[in-house]
């Protein structure tokens, strides 16, 4: 059994144990599907939105929790929440975490993100979307991942975060 595997296994035994295991076949339940992008599928409910995260990008659940609490101190109006644990019983188990939803949003310009990232201390690399600040790098903050409000702030609602050692 690989490490990936006994991760999937333990994850999947304690969701069921404590009562935070979605069988697939219900997530739907969980709100309208939205837009899916390369590693979550996205379902909108009345204030919140919640991704299935397929692991694709993060190659773990532990690597994924990093992440989160990642984003979670650089953008905390857009904290995740850990929800649970979707999937096929025995099979694949992907996290299921929830994100609040902004209302009446559209995406944000690219000289909208860049004022916001240096406003919270960012510079920007010679990549389009990738910031850093020493202790963090932030790449994929582009329009389709930061949206602006009616009142004009920015919410990143998705990004790729990486501590630099």
């Amino acid at each position: 059994m690989t490490h990936f595997d006994a991760e999937q296994r333990t994850a999947e035994q304690m969701a069921k144990e404590h009562g935070f295991w979605i069988p697939m076949m219900e997530v739907f339940d969980l709100g309208v599907p939205g837009p899916s992008g390369n590693e979550n599928d996205t379902y909108v409910a009345t204030d919140a939105i919640y991704k299935v995260n397929n692991l694709l990008n993060s190659g773990s659940i532990v690597a994924l929790l990093r992440k989160i609490l990642m984003h979670n101190q650089i953008f905390p109006d857009t904290a995740y929440c850990f929800y649970g644990f979707a999937g096929f019983d025995g099979r694949t188990v992907q996290p299921v975490i929830r994100q609040p939803r902004v209302e009446d949003a559209h995406p944000a310009t690219m000289v909208m993100i860049e004022t916001y990232m240096a406003a919270l201390g960012f510079e920007k690399t010679t990549n389009e979307g990738r910031f850093t600040n020493g202790q963090y790098e932030v790449w994929d903050v582009v329009p389709r991942n930061a949206l602006v409000d009616a009142e004009g702030d920015i919410f990143v609602v998705d990004a790729e975060i990486k501590e630099i050692k």
